[in-house]
């Protein structure tokens, strides 16, 4: 039996399974908690104050996607890193985040000055430590996302969200505002640094070897250059929303992507990191790759289609029932950018597969793509306001998302149709529980929120359930079996 055999072996029966239920519970439960802590913290606070801080995190968004993820990424993809890797990867990023932290800090009053809104400068100067703290974690997680000790990552992020969200709420029942804000992801973050150098087992070494950087930085100007346009892609809406809504439009708007983007990381990410570590892992096996792929797609598809259409058909309902009234103004862009949250979720693979065969410069030139439409249909969408832009964020993705899809198919020699029959089943089953469920909206009686909003999605799982049942019962059956096997296997240890 061969070395890459054996490799197979221990990535499907232990490492897959055991890491998804793990990342999962990373990301749904911290998700879970994050999203109770938002809406504490929402109910609290005026939209102003959170487009403000939504604004500010721009930057700190724009230094770790650039900076701290390059080299992260780039020392994740190798097929098989070594110590001395990781210890270049970490001084890298430290470096880096030190400079992107100072600066950071050196230039807040003048971004204040520029930009008009007020209280800006506090939060990028908080923004700062956060920057510097993650620049020191990020090898840390690294790691052990490529050993798949998810368990690890689990306690971490439950550990600093439930740390970070009392000090925020805390502050915020005080009435400090922006400072409220502020001090909750600095807190998550100093408590996520001390939690994952106390669960890590590897350090860094002093010694750093010059070969390691190069081929490191070799790799990493590609994923840098992604994150440069993708950052563009994914935020410069927001930057549109506060040029000409100012503040209170741009929480309006932050909430319900917010919102949208939660749900796509309580998913995608969970999977994403069993997925990119087991492509990373299945480089040689093209026929392997391509299952992987498929059955990734098809069964996070059957999960995240039909939750992201019942948030577009019940948006007014949740946003009234979680957030109150004075954000109903998100309701109608909640409605729209669901849209956006479902091609993120399953997209994401399209994006791990070009980096773990070795096309960053594919990513590259995709997400340069999107970023020049993107910027383009706002400069179009803006001075119409919040739904124009929103419609256009939507269109847009719609239109580029076949381009990162058959960039992936290409690499592992994937036809179209087994990609779009792994789709099928979930979308179907998710535009009847939708039309159900409007109709349904429309028929009910006057009751109260959450009365409406539990019959609405109980009549809406029911009806998908029966649909999807109905005309992909195989991977159905597959998905019950899975769990009842994983149970068994639990019951017995």
């Amino acid at each position: 039996m061969t070395g890459l055999q054996l490799r197979h072996e221990n990535i499907k029966p232990r490492s897959i399974v055991s890491g998804v239920i793990w990342s999962a519970l990373d990301s749904a439960v911290g998700q879970a908690l994050t999203l109770a802590i938002y809406m504490i913290m929402a109910r609290l606070l005026s939209p102003q104050i959170l487009g403000i801080v939504a604004t500010g995190a721009l930057a700190l968004e724009f230094c770790r996607a650039v900076l701290i993820e390059s080299i992260a990424i780039a020392v994740q993809a190798r097929a098989e890193p070594k110590d001395e890797d990781y210890t270049a990867s970490f001084w890298l990023i430290a470096g880096l985040s030190l400079f992107a932290a100072l600066a950071l800090f050196a230039s807040s009053s003048a971004i204040e000055r520029f930009s008009g809104l007020s209280d800006i400068a506090i939060v990028l100067k908080g923004f700062c430590i956060v920057v510097a703290v993650q620049g020191l974690s990020r090898t840390h997680e690294a790691w052990l996302m490529r050993n798949q000790l998810f368990r690890s990552l689990a306690i971490r992020s439950l550990s600093s969200i439930s740390v970070g969200g009392a000090v925020g709420i805390g502050l915020a029942i005080q009435g400090y505002g922006v400072v409220a804000l502020v001090g909750q992801l600095v807190s998550t973050s100093l408590i996520s640094l001390v939690s994952l150098w106390i669960l890590t087992p590897w350090r860094p070494r002093l010694r750093v070897s010059r070969q390691a950087v190069v081929e490191l930085l070799s790799y990493a100007r590609y994923v840098a250059l992604t994150g440069i346009t993708n950052f563009a892609n994914a935020n410069s809406d927001l930057i549109f929303v506060t040029w000409y809504t100012g503040a209170a439009g741009a929480g309006l708007y932050s909430l319900a992507k917010r919102l949208v983007n939660a749900v796509s990381t309580v998913i995608g990410n969970a999977l994403n990191r069993v997925f990119f570590a087991t492509i990373a892992g299945l480089q040689h096996d093209r026929g392997a790759s391509r299952s992987t792929l498929v059955a990734f797609v098809m069964y996070t598809s059957l999960l995240t289609a039909p939750i992201f259409a019942g948030i577009a058909v019940l948006a007014p309902d949740l946003i009234t029932a979680f957030f109150g009234s004075k954000w109903s103004g998100a309701a109608p862009l909640l409605a729209i950018m669901s849209v956006t949250g479902f091609l993120t979720t399953i997209g994401l693979y399209n994006h791990s597969v070009i980096l773990a065969f070795g096309k960053p410069h594919w990513q590259t030139w995709l997400t340069l793509i999107y970023a020049v439409s993107n910027i383009a249909i706002f400069i179009l969408a803006a001075p119409f306001g919040l739904i124009a832009i929103a419609v256009g964020y939507v269109a847009r993705a719609l239109l580029l998302y076949p381009l990162s899809a058959g960039a992936s198919m290409r690499i592992l020699s994937l036809g179209i149709r087994p990609y779009a029959a792994a789709l099928m089943p979930a979308l179907a089953g998710s535009a009847v529980m939708a039309c159900a469920v409007a109709a349904a909206s429309v028929a009910m009686p006057a009751t109260s929120p959450w009365l409406r909003l539990a019959a609405l999605v109980l009549l809406g799982s029911s009806v998908y359930l029966v649909v999807v049942v109905a005309i992909a019962r195989p991977a159905v059956v597959r998905i019950c079996q899975e769990i009842l096997s994983r149970v068994r296997r639990s019951s017995r240890t």
